[in-house]
């Protein structure tokens, strides 16, 4: 039986604009989603939490998100890649190689791809990936990706 999943529309924020966060258990975020502007739903504690830490984040008032999640939706290979972009520090960043390096692969592409589905976008800071001559990509856009790396002070 799939798990019952609950979702909330938060207010707009700096930098990312109107985000839908959702998780299966009211206890950790399985996705964060950039989503057009809409109502903002209720949020229960757990969602409020959550609004408050990426608030406090997207205003250059922390520099962490200490945020439980899930990641039971995702492959062993995207959690290996998830798990080598969590390690960028803060204010840094690192090629789509130096994840293949430290992950022992030559899969660029794969991680690449891996990358551009993070369902935890700001946790999991695929922003810091960048590519060897440029910026790379970003779902959300250069422009997104531009201001949250101004923001972190890594460019």
């Amino acid at each position: 039986m799939k798990e019952q999943s609950m979702s909330v529309i938060l207010p707009a924020l700096p930098i990312v604009g109107t985000l839908k966060l959702t998780s299966f258990d009211g206890k950790t975020l399985s996705s964060i989603h950039v989503v057009e502007p809409s109502v903002p739903g209720e949020r229960n504690i757990f969602f409020e939490d959550c609004f408050q830490k990426l608030l406090s984040y997207l205003e250059g008032k922390s520099d962490s998100l200490d945020i439980p999640t899930d990641l039971s939706q995702v492959s062993p290979f995207h959690l290996e890649v998830l798990n080598a972009m969590i390690e960028i520090p803060f204010g840094q960043v690192a090629s789509y190689r130096d994840l293949a390096v430290k992950m022992n692969s030559r899969a660029f592409q794969a991680i690449g791809t891996a990358c551009g589905r993070n369902p935890l976008m700001l946790i999991y800071p695929c922003h810091r990936v960048v590519g060897s001559k440029d910026l790379g990509g970003f779902a959300h856009g250069l422009e997104m990706k531009k201001a949250l790396l101004k923001l972190e002070s890594a460019l």
